[in-house]
């Protein structure tokens, strides 16, 4: 049986987004998010999050076997009987028999609840959750261990686009053409996400290392696998999984790499041939508190080019010289 995560984590995610849309904004035209002073994308939390989910609800379509093995998803579209979306409270009652049927008084049942979510559904488990039971009630609030930074940004400038396309269809009864349809996107942009794990609310949570392995491959290979209308042209590039001692993080990752030797200006850029990325101030730190690292995972593409000083290699490679033990996972 896997075990309780032990130590505290930190996670360095670098994508790329190439003529989509990384993270619409609903409320404004369903533009690329975008930090209206630097001129870079941002991506929420929530978007990664979303990557994660939808990975793992696809690898098994079988609720019962989802359940059964832990590995639902708590936050996802489900639908009531009447064929309408269903509430927070809705999808609470779900899980409402067996943990209710375990206890008495209110106190006692919400926490029954959260037992069976949490054995239940990974997401809880990464993530947390809130579930409203009802007016009146009080809510079941779990804290995740896993978290994202609120907004996750480019390592450059980027310009999105407007495209005008004809559409599928005529947009009136007695119209002689197609109309024409309008959707933003961004040419090319190389995106850090940024996470943390935390050992304590680990313990709350019951998340294993089993669990954080299938978030590591949710988050590769689910951002290789999106392929919606705005989302196909995600790849990811380099990933890494730093655990520390307990109690210990770095911080800060995606500040301690820049991006370096643009061949043009920066919201011109359209490739990984494009750039390279400095991880020399990332390597330096680590190197620093090399005593409290308790071990290094990495996932990399061939098509990033990474720089340390005057070295150039893979991550693996870099690490390697200057002391600190890489080890590749496969991708």
């Amino acid at each position: 049986m896997s075990k309780v995560i032990q130590n505290r984590e930190e996670i360095l995610f670098l994508y790329e987004a190439k003529d989509c849309n990384p993270n619409g904004d609903p409320l404004d035209e369903n533009r690329p998010r975008t930090d209206s002073e630097t001129g870079v994308i941002t991506v929420t939390d929530v978007r990664i999050k979303r990557t994660v989910r939808d990975f793992i609800l696809n690898l098994e379509t079988d609720k019962e076997v989802r359940l059964k093995s832990g590995r639902e998803i708590l936050i996802r579209d489900t639908f009531k009987e009447d064929g309408y979306l269903a509430q927070g409270q809705d999808r609470a009652k779900d899980f409402y028999n067996n943990a209710y049927s375990k206890a008495k008084n209110d106190q006692k049942k919400l926490a029954a609840l959260g037992e069976e979510v949490l054995k239940k559904c990974i997401d809880a488990r990464l993530f947390g959750a809130t579930l409203p039971l009802g007016k009146g009630d009080v809510g079941l609030k779990l804290t995740g261990p896993v978290q994202f930074s609120a907004f996750n940004r480019s390592l450059h400038q980027v310009s999105p686009l407007l495209i005008q396309q004809t559409a599928a269809y005529a947009g009136s009864a007695k119209a002689g053409q197609k109309s024409f349809a309008e959707r933003w996107l961004v040419p090319y942009a190389l995106i850090a996400a940024y996470g943390v794990i935390n050992e304590m609310a680990a313990k709350t949570t019951g998340l294993n290392d089993a669990d954080v392995a299938l978030l590591v491959e949710a988050l590769w290979q689910g951002t290789a696998s999106l392929n919606t209308h705005s989302k196909m042209g995600h790849l990811p590039l380099l990933l890494l999984r730093i655990q520390y001692l307990p109690g210990y993080r770095l911080g800060a990752l995606p500040e301690r790499i820049r991006l370096v030797n643009a061949k043009t200006e920066e919201i011109a850029i359209r490739s990984t041939s494009d750039y390279e990325v400095d991880v020399n101030d990332l390597l330096k730190n680590l190197v620093e508190i090399k005593d409290k690292i308790a071990e290094i995972n990495v996932i990399q593409d061939k098509r990033i080019k990474l720089v340390a000083g005057d070295k150039h290699g893979d991550f693996v490679t870099l690490a390697g010289e200057h002391g600190l033990k890489a080890t590749t996972l496969s991708s």
